[in-house]
């Protein structure tokens, strides 16, 4: 048994295991969804934030006379200020809908917003709440709140702890009533929590939780070893033929989000944007231009040398059917069809690939070289064009994902090489022995 079979092997019984199981996790999945509902918030806000940024001469003065830059500063402002609020209701809707009560979903929804707004109060200053806590600064207190809310009413209703009405009522009705008993102690416990926590030194929940959740998990996401083990434990995951993507991202998306909401804060009061001045580079969209290049693993370099390059038939299917997804970061036909899963060659530079565009992009932002993304854009953005809107039309940055091209085309054309070597002499024998059988067939026909 060679190396990569044992490499295979261990990755069967070791890690598959434990990464279906995180994958089917309720509440990695409530977070995940519930974290990618607030996308259309991030994407408008990210919108007119970039609009403040537009490269044309003459721009920024203009809609500073006219006041159109204030009003788009409203907008994005707006957007991103409530993102920890609706964190707190898509997740714990999506959270009811993993525990298969579809019919308590909006209403569990409403009472994890209500413990959110309780959880403020004591940064209320002369009787006005600080708003800066409904947004991205409250987006991991909005996960949790939303997490232990809809446990709790889900014990509370699976003791019997409910109003029930006669079948009579219209649903509408009997479901707001069987959520009240629920919503009383749940609201109530928060109301507890907030008053316990309100006596120490952190002052209010969302504070203790930024402190003691949000710093280590921030450390450990804009560190570059921390962005190196997000690389490695996503391709790892696609060799194994697991969807790496989806389960990194369950964690991860509430970690980058609230970087890149930290980026466009600084952005929007007019900060430079370089490292020195607090920018963060790990972000989602840091991940999209880098490991994600083209679909996990960067693979967009390998699409363009089957298309352009192969000599095998196999090959050049699959680069024909991938190259127009590939330019969307869509690359499932890549990894199942060359395949690139338990594909001990190709696992290499699919591993090795986004590693290495993850060490240049980041040294290259760290030195100033290259502008760090501090907005939010879909992450189907293709190519070059999401590094130039995401830095605010930054040249450096769509230049950064050319290089990244290059630099995949060339990690990958050794081992491509080699596997189309071999696919293409495989067919060759295939064509041999066919050719053989039909010459065979027609001498028999003959005789």
């Amino acid at each position: 048994m060679n190396i990569f079979e044992k490499f295979n092997n261990f990755l069967n019984k070791y890690f598959v295991p434990v990464a279906n199981k995180v994958a089917a996790q309720r509440h990695v999945v409530a977070i995940k969804d519930g974290v990618v509902a607030t996308m259309p918030l991030t994407i408008v806000g990210s919108l007119f934030l970039i609009l403040n940024f537009l490269p044309i001469p003459g721009y920024s003065q203009f809609i500073e006379a006219s006041g159109m830059g204030r009003y788009f500063s409203f907008i994005s402002t707006a957007c991103f200020g409530i993102i920890g609020l609706v964190a707190a209701l898509s997740v714990a809707y999506r959270m009811t809908i993993g525990f298969g009560m579809p019919e308590m979903a909006l209403s569990n929804g409403i009472i994890a917003v209500a413990s959110f707004i309780v959880t403020m109060i004591p940064t209320a200053v002369d009787g006005k709440i600080d708003m800066g806590y409904l947004g991205a600064k409250s987006l991991f207190a909005g996960v949790i709140i939303a997490l232990i809310s809809v446990e709790m009413v889900t014990k509370i209703i699976k003791r019997g702890f409910v109003i029930t009405l006669p079948e009579s009522v219209p649903p509408a009705i009997s479901k707001t009533f069987m959520s009240l008993i629920p919503g009383v102690i749940v609201i109530s416990f928060w109301g507890i929590i907030t008053a316990v926590v309100v006596n120490t030194n952190f002052g209010n929940f969302h504070d203790m939780i930024t402190i003691l959740v949000g710093t280590p998990l921030r450390f450990a996401s804009t560190s570059l070893p921390g962005q190196i083990v997000v690389v490695l434990i996503t391709t790892i995951l696609w060799c194994a033929g697991i969807h790496g993507a989806t389960i990194v991202g369950g964690i991860m998306d509430p970690i980058w989000l609230e970087n890149t909401m930290h980026n466009a804060s600084l952005a929007a009061a007019g900060i430079d944007n370089i490292y020195s001045n607090g920018y963060i580079i790990s972000s989602g969209v840091f991940a999209d231009m880098t490991m994600k290049l083209g679909g996990s693993g960067a693979t967009i370099g390998f699409v363009l040398l089957m298309v352009f390059r192969a000599r095998s038939k196999q090959l050049r299917e699959v680069g024909k059917l991938s190259i127009t997804p590939s330019l969307f970061n869509i690359n499932e036909p890549v990894i199942f069809g060359t395949p690139i899963v338990m594909n001990p060659l190709l696992m290499i530079p699919f591993i090795l690939n986004p590693l290495l565009i993850t060490l240049v992009s980041w040294f290259l932002m760290k030195w100033d070289i290259v502008k760090i993304p501090f907005t939010v854009i879909p992450w189907t953005t293709p190519p070059v064009i999401a590094g130039f809107l995401a830095a605010g039309f930054s040249i450096s940055t769509a230049l950064l994902g050319i290089f990244s091209i290059l630099l995949s085309i060339v990690v990958f054309y050794p081992f491509f090489k080699i596997y189309d070597a071999q696919l293409a002499a495989s067919e060759n024998e295939v064509e041999k022995e066919e050719s053989l059988e039909s010459l065979l067939s027609e001498l028999l026909l003959k005789n």
